[in-house]
């Protein structure tokens, strides 16, 4: 009775919520892009968006180690380059801190990432244990 923190080690808060608020971005966007694309009101982009996120789960939950972190390295690598891009032009900062900004959302889009595999085997774990 002494330590509820081993029994509950899924309810803590972790770096892979980032990868939740991106995961909510990206659905909002897909969903309000389709149904802007075929003329739907916010009820039927709210549907799609969810299904989007849903599909987007199931297939990153499916992906292999080595498939889950080549993925996880491109969209890091991304948005380290799409940060230095825009620091380099419409900003116009100098090379040094438009490195420095782009390490920003690659130091914790890489944590997000890496935490979040682990918190998908955790969650793997804990429901095993539950059945």
């Amino acid at each position: 009775m002494a330590d509820t923190g081993a029994k509950f080690p899924i309810i803590r808060l972790r770096a892979g919520i980032l990868v939740l608020i991106a995961l909510i971005m990206v659905s909002s966007a897909a969903g309000r892009w389709m149904a802007t694309l075929f003329s739907l009101g916010w009820g039927w982009a709210a549907l799609i968006g969810i299904a989007v996120a849903l599909l987007i789960a199931l297939i990153v939950t499916r992906l292999d180690r080595l498939a889950y972190f080549g993925i996880a390295a491109l969209v890091t690598l991304f948005a380290a380059y799409t940060a230095y891009d825009f620091a380099r032009g419409p900003i116009d900062w100098s090379e040094g801190a438009a490195f420095l900004l782009a390490l920003v959302p690659a130091v914790l889009l890489g944590a997000a990432f890496w935490d979040f595999r682990h918190f998908v085997s955790e969650v793997r774990a804990w429901a095993n244990s539950r059945s």
